[in-house]
């Protein structure tokens, strides 16, 4: 069956409306893979059109996330356009990562500022990037974001070495991540940490890149049962993290991957993205 973009549209708005008046009680929070999306230029691995841009605002929309940490926007001018559509949002920008930049999507009354990159994350120049933090508030509130995008293990990795080497790069970003959380709460500061991004990578999967940070008992995999929104029979590789400390304001019920790809024709499917958003609700004391 065949949608019209109205009814679609109607669909994905009507089936995710949140009260605005809960904000003061809680908080959504949440990651999500855009997929190549870049400034319309020629050079663009994935080509939009202003109706695809439009079908991809509905998704953030959708989302209804207070702040939503993305992945793979190539540049601010892609992140403009696409804010043109979203008039509610600002957004925060890393400057490393080339074409596959990391940023944060956020609307009022949340104050976020950012803190700088974690560049302890980009373990090889080229074919890993960065993390962006920043501090997010409202009221009495503060929580330290970090959006990451860890290495994949691509078609491009094309013998046995490649998909090896990139399978340690990740490994390694990963050992380098429980460092980064270790260190924050040691310090003994702000211990309220989310760890929000594609990871590239399952706790459930065999032989995990990610056992470094899944054994460590400060850090809790909210999304670790989660199935892929895009191949149901695996399990999500994007993921939403927290300290033990913000464990107790999760609130229950509300983890959950924003299903668009069952609301659109296949060829409306492939304009959006291959990855869905993942949200969940955090109280506020």
């Amino acid at each position: 069956m065949i949608f019209s973009l109205s009814v679609v549209l109607g669909y994905l708005l009507q089936s995710c409306k949140v009260a605005r008046e809960q904000v003061l009680e809680r908080i959504t929070v949440g990651t999500f893979n855009m997929e190549w999306f870049g400034d319309n230029s020629s050079d663009d691995r994935k080509l939009r059109t202003g109706a695809d841009d439009r079908l991809l605002a509905d998704a953030v929309r959708c989302a209804d996330a207070d702040i939503l940490a993305v992945q793979e926007i190539e540049n601010t001018q892609a992140m403009e356009r696409l804010l043109r559509l979203l008039p509610e949002y600002r957004c925060i920008m890393g400057a490393s990562g080339g074409k596959q930049r990391i940023g944060f999507l956020y609307r009022a009354p949340l104050q976020v500022t950012m803190l700088g990159e974690v560049h302890s994350l980009a373990v090889e120049d080229g074919r890993t990037r960065a993390g962006l933090l920043v501090q997010c508030s409202i009221g009495k509130a503060c929580w330290l974001l970090l959006a990451v995008h860890l290495k994949s293990t691509s078609r491009a990795d094309s013998t046995p070495a490649l998909v090896e080497r990139s399978r340690l790069l990740r490994r390694t970003q990963a050992e380098q991540l429980r460092v980064w959380a270790d260190s924050v709460l040691q310090k003994g500061g702000n211990s309220n940490i989310l760890i929000l991004g594609d990871c590239n990578d399952s706790p459930h999967k065999k032989q995990s890149t990610l056992d470094t940070l899944v054994n460590f008992s400060r850090l809790v995999f909210l999304t670790g049962e989660m199935r892929s929104c895009t191949y149901s029979a695996l399990p999500t590789i994007d993921h939403i993290i927290v300290s033990d400390s913000l464990l107790r304001r999760v609130v229950p019920g509300t983890l959950r991957a924003i299903n668009f790809r069952a609301a659109l024709p296949e060829n409306e499917v492939k304009r959006v993205s291959d990855h869905c958003p993942i949200v969940v609700q955090i109280s506020l004391p």
